[in-house]
């Protein structure tokens, strides 16, 4: 008898094993022009198993950061695989990057902003830019005006927005390198959570962790790992769509960015396996 139960758990065992392997369906809303079910997933290499920022460089360059060290990746974006690295900072929890003039403004989790020049070069030079506000703060997402000289700066989780229900914003002046001490706007859970078009009913964390413009829609996209949302708004910040992310396919999203052609890159740091970027191929609507 008990040689027939043991033959019976292997048989279940194996059963269980020739299931699919492939990611399971995908099937709730997601932004206008991109296919959920439709993507490219590549694979990162170990050193970017803790990626948490990406940014298109002109018309073929993937930048990319991870937040464990002060360093900036060259990625080729077919692959993943690194081309050039190099460290512009002692190591600091680096949160979120963008390129400006063909300067490297990189962000660290307490609001200090890296202005790297001659970024990837032999000798880039590095200048630092301290946050105002001197509460505990910590902010992960970085994004630069298109008409005007300033990047945008978003809290996730700072001590003078009370919880989570809403998210600082703080300009970054580019012609005198200053902060503004006082919040430009913020990102309130009240605007975002009646545009949600699922079912579930869980307040949103307005927790974001990266942000990027939409070259051809001329939109804001943010995105938040705490939760797992995306939310689209405009040049003003005011929301427009809000979308919730499938865990099982975005287990830690903490980078996006566009490419040209408005093709999406999504970042995942490594969980239960290695970090990788998601694409997603851009169909105008």
């Amino acid at each position: 008898m008990m040689h027939y139960y043991q033959i019976l758990i292997i048989l279940l065992l194996l059963t269980g094993q020739c299931g699919t392997t492939g990611p399971e369906k995908i099937s709730r809303p997601f932004p206008d022009g991109y296919n959920l079910e439709n993507f490219q997933k590549i694979i990162l290499q170990d050193d970017m198993e803790e990626v948490s920022g990406l940014e298109w460089v002109e018309e073929n360059k993937l930048w990319a950061i991870e937040d464990e060290s002060s360093i900036l990746y060259n990625l080729d974006p077919e692959t993943g695989k690194i081309l050039k690295k190099k460290k512009f900072a002692k190591n600091k929890d680096i949160e979120d990057l963008l390129v400006t003039d063909k300067v490297a403004w990189v962000l660290q989790s307490n609001g200090t902003l890296y202005e790297v020049t001659s970024p990837l070069s032999k000798n880039p030079k590095t200048t630092e830019h301290h946050f105002p506000v001197k509460k505990k703060r910590d902010i992960e997402a970085i994004v630069a005006s298109k008409t005007e000289p300033y990047l945008y700066i978003i809290c996730k989780a700072c001590k003078w927005d009370v919880g989570p229900e809403q998210a600082s914003i703080f300009k970054f002046d580019l012609t005198t390198k200053s902060y503004d001490s006082i919040p430009f706007t913020a990102l309130k859970r009240e605007d975002m959570q009646p545009l949600l078009k699922t079912k579930r009913a869980e307040p949103l964390k307005i927790q974001p962790s990266a942000a990027a413009w939409h070259p051809i829609e001329n939109l804001i996209y943010i995105l938040s790992s705490s939760g797992k949302w995306l939310c689209i708004t405009d040049t003003d910040f005011t929301p427009k769509k809000v979308y919730r992310l499938d865990p099982r396919l975005f287990k830690q999203p903490e980078g996006i960015t566009f490419d040209q052609k408005g093709n999406m890159y999504i970042s995942n740091e490594a969980q239960d396996g290695n970090a990788n970027i998601l694409k997603f191929s851009y169909n105008h609507p």
